[in-house]
């Protein structure tokens, strides 16, 4: 009972920060309301503490927990959960409770960047053909399901299989460029699915004329944006479906074709 009503309250909070009161604009109003609030009681002087510099990792936090709840990739979540612990720490600094500077940063990273190394050594034995970091790449592939994480890293990769069966995609402070229009569907449900994750980077997609998307993705200081021109069938045509979904904080994921 107790694991049915934490499941329900759970899928309630999702629900909420994805499509309910707490949508992209509304946190973004929030934000500016508690940063001019702070400032305001900041330039009063009636606290005998600094509060100005709360708002940036106040930010920090509020976006990463934001994107820990819409995110269900793993990696995403590891880069969430390092953003929300930066946050705490560099709130818990800027109050003198601890000594914490923007230092912390680069630590984190680190250790996140570590963290996402061994989760996907355990995934996939071929660990160095799925996680990039610090690197360009630029190839092809015949896979029919991708898993491609960027960190600090370009890649570029184009798909050639009649098989292709969607997949998942993260950037963090780097890019992804995607190219679909050489590889075809044969799912009988005729519906593929990609999930883009992208955190201070970009992830483009590119996709056959012949598809149709569905762009079921949220961006927080961010764009996740439908570039594409809507296909005219053939009779008799069934045009395959490709839903792309997922979250970007502080950077971009555009799909054209």
């Amino acid at each position: 009972m107790g694991n049915y009503e934490t499941n329900r309250l759970r899928a309630q909070v999702r629900g909420a920060v994805g499509s309910g009161p707490l949508s992209a604009s509304m946190i973004f109003g929030l934000l500016l309301i508690t940063g001019g609030t702070l400032l305001f009681i900041d330039n009063l002087g009636i606290l005998p503490i600094d509060i100005s510099g709360a708002f940036w990792p106040l930010v920090l936090f509020v976006v990463s927990a934001v994107g820990f709840l819409r995110s269900t990739s793993l990696p995403a979540r590891v880069w969430t959960v390092t953003g929300m612990i930066g946050g705490t720490l560099l709130l818990l600094g800027t109050f003198h409770v601890i000594h914490a500077t923007a230092g912390i940063i680069w630590p984190l990273i680190l250790i996140a960047t570590g963290i996402v190394m061994l989760i996907y050594r355990l995934r996939w034995q071929s660990f160095t053909e799925r996680v990039h970091i610090g690197t360009s790449a630029k190839t092809a592939t015949s896979q029919n399901k991708l898993q491609e994480v960027g960190v600090f890293s370009a890649i570029k990769k184009r798909v050639e299989t009649s098989g292709f069966e969607g997949g998942e995609l993260v950037a963090v402070f780097g890019s992804i460029e995607l190219d679909l229009r050489y590889c075809a569907v044969s799912s009988l449900t005729r519906v593929i699915a990609i999930e883009a994750n992208a955190v201070f980077g970009g992830i483009e997609i590119r996709i056959p004329e012949t598809w149709k998307l569905s762009v079921q993705g949220h961006a927080i200081f961010g764009t996740y944006e439908d570039k594409t021109i809507p296909p005219r069938p053939e009779p008799g045509f069934e045009t395959p479906t490709l839903i792309i979904n997922g979250g970007t904080a502080f950077g971009a994921v555009v799909v054209r074709n």
